[in-house]
């Protein structure tokens, strides 16, 4: 890599960055140990360190990064938006044509049903917007004792204030004081490690017919429940996908008791699992759809909700007093994102890249079926081009590595070493999510590597 005099050393950035910066989900009481990855240009599926070393971007950055780095297109886009308005609230009234037309472009390719889009900055502000539109619904109904928020166990749906307690992850929470009241929940659709029991019948399994949510919504009472948050698939949680038909049972539960359904598509929305909405592609409404990351390509910071129908028309209700919607963000809708947006599912769409997906994700599934047969691998879970490899102890009674051993975390580690970033997800999942953009050959060469850190972290257990 070519080094200017505006360009600090690499011990330079190490140590101003250890001296300085406040990492999210990383340990820093260790951290000066391994000192940080500095990724200073990206190019297609590549990232460039400040040595000039190439890594493949297993992870798309966080899920994020679909149509891959440095697409000149998007920077142009943010260029031109910048250079004419550069910033508009949307408070009060006040919008701008990319807010517009990206509100627009989104209400097109969503689910049948629904309506308005409220712009946020990110998936925890949109998941965190749903749960306030759910419930602000029950109390303009006359029914603020609908208040509950069902969320899965293995949920992630961000990191702000509830949606801090609805990501059922347990390493999130216990530093951070009292969970936010008023959320409780369920059983994933988890077929693996089934809470009804393994080996699993998703055919008869109440966990995935709907059942225990069923149960669970009669135990707490209808008449306390405002919603049902769900991932179409657990992403964070491990790569969870749910069998056939776990969503549309859900949402059968949800209209008989009266409950709201939330699709957090924050991770699954704009072609990752190979369709617009994971939702959509099911027949599945929800009465709220969380967006984020793959709607600008990671970009810039953008996410939002997009409301039912229903939901759209209360908002508009003339008869509704006061009708003020008492709820935003400084960059609701912000210019910048909205036209980047617009330039990244119009390259999306114009260039082919959902069909892209399914061909790239079916030549993903057989290069990671022969990793089941390491003996260390547990199970191995694909949704379009989401893979998840469950790393076990021991494989016959499905028992997990002692959580100090951090198996995942060493196999995260030493792929990096070799090549590859990508990451090792709670309970030694090790998730594979790469651009849209990645070659066959930069997915074999990619699982390989997966692989053969697989092997050589065994010695080290």
């Amino acid at each position: 890599m070519e080094m200017t005099e505006a360009t600090p050393t690499t011990s330079s950035y190490a140590d101003t960055d250890l001296a300085n910066l406040v990492h999210p989900l990383t340990d820093h009481s260790r951290f000066a140990a391994s000192a940080p990855l500095v990724l200073v240009r990206g190019e297609g599926c590549e990232l460039i360190d400040e040595r000039g070393r190439r890594i493949l971007d297993g992870s798309a950055g966080l899920w994020t990064v679909n149509l891959g780095h440095g697409r000149q297109d998007l920077v142009e886009a943010a260029r031109r938006q910048m250079s004419t308005l550069p910033y508009a609230a949307t408070f009060g009234g006040v919008s701008s044509p990319p807010a517009i037309e990206l509100a627009e472009r989104i209400v097109d390719l969503a689910p049948a049903g629904l309506g308005g889009v409220f712009f946020a900055s990110g998936g925890s502000e949109a998941n965190e917007t749903a749960i306030k539109l759910a419930r602000r619904h029950w109390v303009r109904a006359g029914r603020p004792e609908k208040a509950v928020v069902i969320a899965h166990d293995r949920g992630y749906h961000g990191l702000a204030g509830v949606t801090t307690t609805a990501t059922r992850l347990d390493p999130y929470h216990g530093d951070f004081g009292p969970p936010a009241p008023e959320v409780v929940e369920v059983s994933a659709p988890y077929t693996y490690r089934c809470d009804a029991g393994v080996p699993c019948d998703p055919e008869t399994c109440p966990v995935c017919t709907g059942k225990a949510l069923q149960s669970r919504i009669e135990e707490v009472g209808a008449e306390r429940v405002a919603a049902v948050i769900v991932e179409p698939v657990f992403g964070s949680g491990g790569v969870i996908v749910p069998p056939p038909g776990y969503l549309s049972a859900i949402r059968e539960v949800c209209d008989r008791n009266e409950v709201l359904l939330i699709v957090d598509e924050v991770i699954t929305g704009f072609g990752r699992t190979g369709s617009w909405f994971a939702s959509g592609a099911q027949g599945v409404s929800p009465d709220l759809l969380t967006f984020a990351k793959g709607v600008s390509s990671g970009y810039v910071p953008l996410g939002g909700v997009i409301v039912s129908d229903q939901l759209w028309d209360e908002l508009r209700d003339p008869a509704a007093e006061p009708g003020v919607l008492m709820h935003g963000f400084t960059h609701s809708g912000h210019p910048v994102a909205c036209a980047v947006g617009l330039a990244n599912l119009a390259a999306i769409e114009a260039e082919g890249w959902i069909d892209r997906v399914n061909e790239a994700a079916a030549v993903l599934a057989e290069l990671v079926r022969p990793l089941a047969d390491l003996p260390e691998v547990g199970e191995v879970r694909q949704a379009g081009l989401m893979v998840g490899v469950e790393l076990v102890a021991d494989k016959e009674t499905r028992a997990r590595f002692p959580a100090a051993v951090g198996r995942g975390r060493r196999v995260a580690d030493e792929a990096r070493e070799r090549g590859l970033l990508t990451r090792g997800l709670l309970d030694d999942i090790v998730c594979l999510a790469p651009p849209f953009t990645i070659s066959d050959a930069e997915l074999s060469r990619a699982v390989e590597i997966v692989a053969d850190s697989i092997a050589a972290t065994r010695q080290s257990v």
